[in-house]
């Protein structure tokens, strides 16, 4: 009965194990038709979308760590105020098959990435530029099929991080008093 058990453990095991990776080719031209939707904004060296996702691919002959996670595609986007990164990464653990990570992080503010680099300089002797939890706007875990939807929710993500409140207009000078007559004449009546 205990035999039965091992073994039975043993191949679900196994079977986790020589799971097939990402299909990173599939999941990036996912990517790129769902980035058709977008006006391509033009990017020095680059003439289409295509050309703008990064695709880090794992050397078949290297061993690959049996957890943690490994960054498969990446997209930086700009607009007037930040610098986004969109990252698909791959989950490695065994027991995370077929799950993937996808996530949306903000650039730094100057006023942040400022006191950050004071405060890591005085406590650790240097500072290391990279995305902490706070620059993290969107992160959810997807799995085939459900990178479309997924990607609509960092796309609202990045859009509820640029909105702003509408500014306050500001005038100057002095309000102009409008002037009205006290009593109103109208013509008399001619009879034809």
């Amino acid at each position: 009965m205990a035999d039965n058990k091992k073994l039975k453990g043993d191949i679900k095991k196994q079977a986790k194990e020589e799971r097939p990776w990402m299909d990173i080719d599939k999941i990036k031209q996912e990517f790129i038709d769902w980035l058709a939707q977008l006006r391509f904004p033009g990017n020095p060296g680059a003439a289409y979308w295509e050309d703008c996702v990064r695709v880090f691919r794992s050397d078949p002959k290297e061993e690959l760590p049996k957890t943690g996670l490994l960054v498969r595609l990446a997209l930086r986007l700009y607009t007037t105020e930040n610098r986004y990164l969109i990252a698909i990464m791959e989950c490695l653990d065994p027991e995370s098959n077929g799950v993937n990570i996808l996530t949306t992080h903000v650039n730094w503010k100057n006023e942040e990435w400022q006191m950050q680099k004071t405060v890591d300089e005085g406590y650790t002797g240097k500072f290391i530029d990279m995305l902490r939890p706070k620059h993290t706007i969107w992160a959810q875990t997807i799995r085939e099929g459900e990178l479309r939807e997924g990607l609509n929710s960092c796309a609202i993500a990045i859009l509820g991080n640029e909105l702003i409140s509408e500014p306050q207009t500001q005038t100057s000078g002095e309000p102009i008093d409008p002037r009205y007559p006290l009593r109103t004449r109208f013509p008399a009546q001619v009879e034809e």
